[in-house]
């Protein structure tokens, strides 16, 4: 335990289906913790991820992939508007990040359920 004390704000979206987003939250902490990122930088990952995961349907299913975390930067930078810039600055530690994610990148996941049902 390290003592650090963060508060990152989370990010207005409109939430269409929670299921998940606690999983999305703590997957994303985790991958930000090993990455070796700042806590503040991991909180923001964390919240960034679960707000994304929100605005889909189905737990698994919604959890973001690196093409959707990749996609949200470049439709946060081609609009810099006041509030966008102050969202660019909480999360400029992704711009190297997402840099070389190629646009036809991992996006989230697809369901099988049921795929082979007529067969």
């Amino acid at each position: 335990v390290t003592g650090e004390e963060e508060w990152v704000p989370a990010l207005p979206v409109n939430a269409y289906d929670p299921t998940g987003a606690g999983d999305c939250f703590g997957a994303a902490f985790i991958t930000g913790d090993l990455a070796g990122w700042p806590l503040a930088d991991r909180l923001a990952f964390a919240n960034l991820c679960a707000s994304l995961s929100v605005q889909e349907v189905g737990g698994s299913l919604a959890a973001p992939g690196w093409g959707d975390i990749a996609d949200w930067w470049r439709r946060m930078s081609a609009e810099r508007d006041g509030v966008r810039k102050q969202w660019l600055r909480r999360y400029a530690f992704l711009e190297d990040i997402v840099a070389n994610v190629p646009p036809g990148a991992v996006r989230r996941a697809t369901a099988t359920i049921a795929t082979q049902s007529d067969a």
